[in-house]
């Protein structure tokens, strides 16, 4: 195969296809939507305390014990781990539920039990850490 030959094959100084000016474009113009976005939501952010809500979801007696279905909701802008969540019925029973790691904006179920059935139960988030 010539020098020639090769060159006609696989040229060096040949003008752009269309395509490659199109597939550029799109791919700066999506960068830059990026770098936008990024910017946007990094000074757009506060940096709030974790804000809890919690709610009673439903109220079990099975194998002797009553079970509480919680769930917890962080609506703050900050994450929090290793949250406790006491529940303590009329009676002054207590029992606690941790959670591992509650992402800001996210929900979390957990149970409660107790061994009478706890009327008048109040919700309480007693500590959580930074993760």
């Amino acid at each position: 195969m010539s020098e020639d030959d090769e060159t006609e094959r696989y040229p060096v100084n040949r003008d752009p296809h269309p395509v490659e000016w199109i597939i550029g474009a799109a791919s700066a113009l999506g960068l830059v939507a990026l770098i936008g976005y990024l910017s946007i939501t990094a000074l757009s952010e506060t940096d709030g305390p974790p804000i809890f809500e919690t709610v009673v979801d439903e109220v079990i007696a099975a194998d002797g014990a009553w079970h509480v279905g919680v769930t917890l909701r962080n609506a703050g802008d900050k994450t929090a781990a290793d949250v406790t969540l006491r529940g303590t019925a009329e009676g002054g029973e207590e029992s606690d539920v941790t959670f591992d790691y509650v992402p800001a904006g996210s929900t979390r179920k957990g149970a409660l039990l107790f061994d009478a059935e706890p009327s008048g139960l109040e919700l309480s988030v007693r500590s959580y850490t930074d993760p």
